[in-house]
Protein backbone atom coordinates (compact mmCIF):
# COMPACT_ATOMS: atom_id res chain seq x y z
CA UNK A 1 0.00 0.00 0.00
CA UNK A 2 1.30 3.43 -0.92
CA UNK A 3 1.78 5.79 2.01
CA UNK A 4 0.50 9.04 0.47
CA UNK A 5 1.16 11.20 3.53
CA UNK A 6 4.81 10.10 3.65
CA UNK A 7 5.29 10.88 -0.05
CA UNK A 8 3.53 14.22 0.34
CA UNK A 9 5.76 15.08 3.32
CA UNK A 10 8.87 14.28 1.29
CA UNK A 11 7.60 16.38 -1.61
CA UNK A 12 6.75 19.31 0.68
CA UNK A 13 10.34 19.30 1.93
CA UNK A 14 11.71 19.52 -1.62
CA UNK A 15 13.33 22.91 -2.19
CA UNK A 16 12.43 24.78 -5.37
CA UNK A 17 14.00 27.96 -6.72
CA UNK A 18 12.77 31.26 -5.25
CA UNK A 19 9.79 32.58 -7.20
CA UNK A 20 9.58 29.35 -9.17
CA UNK A 21 11.00 30.84 -12.32
CA UNK A 22 13.14 27.88 -13.37
CA UNK A 23 13.90 24.40 -12.15
CA UNK A 24 15.95 21.41 -13.23
CA UNK A 25 14.26 18.87 -15.49
CA UNK A 26 15.26 15.98 -13.25
CA UNK A 27 13.67 17.71 -10.24
CA UNK A 28 10.39 18.25 -12.09
CA UNK A 29 10.35 14.62 -13.25
CA UNK A 30 11.14 13.45 -9.69
CA UNK A 31 8.22 15.54 -8.44
CA UNK A 32 5.88 13.87 -10.95
CA UNK A 33 7.17 10.36 -10.20
CA UNK A 34 6.43 10.99 -6.51
CA UNK A 35 2.74 10.79 -7.44
CA UNK A 36 2.90 7.37 -9.10
CA UNK A 37 -0.04 5.21 -7.99
CA UNK A 38 -2.09 8.18 -6.73
CA UNK A 39 -5.80 7.99 -7.68
CA UNK A 40 -6.84 9.04 -11.19
CA UNK A 41 -10.30 10.07 -12.36
CA UNK A 42 -12.13 11.03 -15.53
CA UNK A 43 -12.28 14.75 -16.37
CA UNK A 44 -15.51 16.22 -15.00
CA UNK A 45 -14.85 19.95 -15.24
CA UNK A 46 -12.67 22.67 -13.83
CA UNK A 47 -13.60 22.12 -10.20
CA UNK A 48 -12.34 18.54 -9.92
CA UNK A 49 -9.38 16.37 -10.84
CA UNK A 50 -6.54 18.63 -9.75
CA UNK A 51 -5.58 17.36 -6.31
CA UNK A 52 -4.14 14.15 -4.81
CA UNK A 53 -7.61 12.77 -4.02
CA UNK A 54 -8.04 12.17 -7.77
CA UNK A 55 -6.25 13.60 -10.82
CA UNK A 56 -7.49 13.87 -14.38
CA UNK A 57 -4.79 14.30 -17.05
CA UNK A 58 -4.71 18.09 -17.28
CA UNK A 59 -5.39 18.52 -13.56
CA UNK A 60 -2.32 16.39 -12.81
CA UNK A 61 -0.08 18.57 -15.00
CA UNK A 62 -1.52 21.77 -13.50
CA UNK A 63 -1.00 20.41 -9.98
CA UNK A 64 2.65 19.59 -10.76
CA UNK A 65 3.28 23.06 -12.16
CA UNK A 66 1.76 24.70 -9.09
CA UNK A 67 3.81 22.41 -6.82
CA UNK A 68 6.91 23.51 -8.76
CA UNK A 69 5.98 27.16 -8.04
CA UNK A 70 5.27 27.92 -11.71
CA UNK A 71 4.35 31.57 -11.44
CA UNK A 72 2.19 32.15 -14.51
CA UNK A 73 -1.36 31.29 -15.53
CA UNK A 74 -1.88 27.55 -16.08
CA UNK A 75 -4.71 26.57 -18.44
CA UNK A 76 -7.00 23.90 -16.97
CA UNK A 77 -8.09 21.80 -19.96
CA UNK A 78 -5.90 19.75 -22.30
CA UNK A 79 -7.15 21.74 -25.33
CA UNK A 80 -6.13 25.01 -23.70
CA UNK A 81 -2.73 23.62 -22.75
CA UNK A 82 -2.15 22.47 -26.31
CA UNK A 83 -3.38 25.71 -27.89
CA UNK A 84 -1.77 28.36 -25.73
CA UNK A 85 0.80 26.93 -23.33
CA UNK A 86 4.50 26.54 -24.07
CA UNK A 87 5.82 25.96 -27.56
CA UNK A 88 5.68 22.98 -29.92
CA UNK A 89 8.79 20.89 -30.33
CA UNK A 90 9.67 18.14 -32.78
CA UNK A 91 9.65 14.61 -31.39
CA UNK A 92 13.39 14.14 -31.96
CA UNK A 93 14.07 16.99 -29.50
CA UNK A 94 11.77 15.77 -26.71
CA UNK A 95 13.27 15.84 -23.22
CA UNK A 96 12.02 14.73 -19.82
CA UNK A 97 9.56 17.30 -18.50
CA UNK A 98 8.06 18.09 -21.91
CA UNK A 99 4.31 17.63 -22.34
CA UNK A 100 2.89 15.01 -24.72
CA UNK A 101 -0.59 15.19 -26.27
CA UNK A 102 -2.84 12.50 -27.71
CA UNK A 103 -6.18 12.34 -29.51
CA UNK A 104 -8.48 9.35 -29.51
CA UNK A 105 -10.88 11.08 -31.88
CA UNK A 106 -8.76 10.62 -34.97
CA UNK A 107 -6.22 13.36 -34.31
CA UNK A 108 -8.75 16.15 -34.70
CA UNK A 109 -7.94 17.78 -31.36
CA UNK A 110 -6.03 16.83 -28.23
CA UNK A 111 -8.06 15.16 -25.52
CA UNK A 112 -5.39 13.50 -23.40
CA UNK A 113 -1.93 14.46 -22.16
CA UNK A 114 0.97 13.43 -20.01
CA UNK A 115 4.54 14.46 -19.24
CA UNK A 116 7.64 12.79 -20.67
CA UNK A 117 9.90 11.20 -18.04
CA UNK A 118 12.40 9.91 -20.62
CA UNK A 119 12.75 9.90 -24.42
CA UNK A 120 10.18 7.09 -24.75
CA UNK A 121 8.18 7.00 -21.52
CA UNK A 122 5.63 9.36 -20.02
CA UNK A 123 3.64 9.73 -16.79
CA UNK A 124 -0.08 10.45 -16.91
CA UNK A 125 -3.46 10.14 -15.30
CA UNK A 126 -5.24 7.57 -17.49
CA UNK A 127 -8.54 9.45 -17.30
CA UNK A 128 -10.66 6.63 -15.94
CA UNK A 129 -12.26 6.40 -12.54
CA UNK A 130 -10.55 3.77 -10.41
CA UNK A 131 -7.25 4.00 -12.28
CA UNK A 132 -3.91 5.28 -10.94
CA UNK A 133 -1.20 7.71 -12.02
CA UNK A 134 1.24 5.57 -14.02
CA UNK A 135 4.05 5.62 -16.54
CA UNK A 136 3.67 4.27 -20.05
CA UNK A 137 6.11 3.40 -22.79
CA UNK A 138 5.49 5.37 -25.99
CA UNK A 139 4.61 3.14 -28.93
CA UNK A 140 4.16 3.78 -32.62
CA UNK A 141 1.42 1.63 -34.10
CA UNK A 142 -1.01 1.74 -36.96
CA UNK A 143 -4.32 3.02 -35.67
CA UNK A 144 -7.57 1.70 -37.03
CA UNK A 145 -10.47 4.14 -37.05
CA UNK A 146 -12.49 4.03 -33.82
CA UNK A 147 -9.97 2.00 -31.84
CA UNK A 148 -10.43 1.70 -28.12
CA UNK A 149 -9.43 4.68 -26.04
CA UNK A 150 -6.82 2.88 -23.93
CA UNK A 151 -4.76 1.82 -26.92
CA UNK A 152 -4.59 5.28 -28.39
CA UNK A 153 -3.27 6.78 -25.15
CA UNK A 154 0.09 5.12 -25.48
CA UNK A 155 0.37 5.25 -29.26
CA UNK A 156 1.11 7.94 -31.76
CA UNK A 157 1.17 11.28 -29.96
CA UNK A 158 -0.14 14.28 -31.90
CA UNK A 159 2.34 16.75 -30.42
CA UNK A 160 4.91 17.71 -27.80
CA UNK A 161 5.26 21.03 -26.02
CA UNK A 162 8.01 22.55 -23.93
CA UNK A 163 6.89 24.39 -20.79
CA UNK A 164 7.82 28.06 -20.99
CA UNK A 165 7.70 31.25 -18.97
CA UNK A 166 6.59 34.41 -20.76
CA UNK A 167 8.61 37.56 -20.35
CA UNK A 168 6.60 40.25 -22.14
CA UNK A 169 6.63 39.04 -25.75
CA UNK A 170 9.30 36.35 -25.41
CA UNK A 171 9.14 32.83 -24.00
CA UNK A 172 11.91 31.07 -22.11
CA UNK A 173 12.04 27.38 -21.20
CA UNK A 174 10.85 26.75 -17.63
CA UNK A 175 12.94 23.60 -17.17
CA UNK A 176 16.73 23.72 -17.26
CA UNK A 177 18.99 20.82 -18.25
Amino acid sequence: MVNYSEIKSQLNNHIFPPGGVFMKREDFVALALGYLDFPAIKYRGRGTGSDPSGFDCSGFIGFLLKAAAYSQNIPRHVNELFDSFGFLIHEQFVSPGDLVFFSYKGGVYPDHMGMMVSKDEYIHSPGKDGSRICTRKMERTAIEPRTIRDQIYFSNPIGFKRITVRNERYQKAFLED
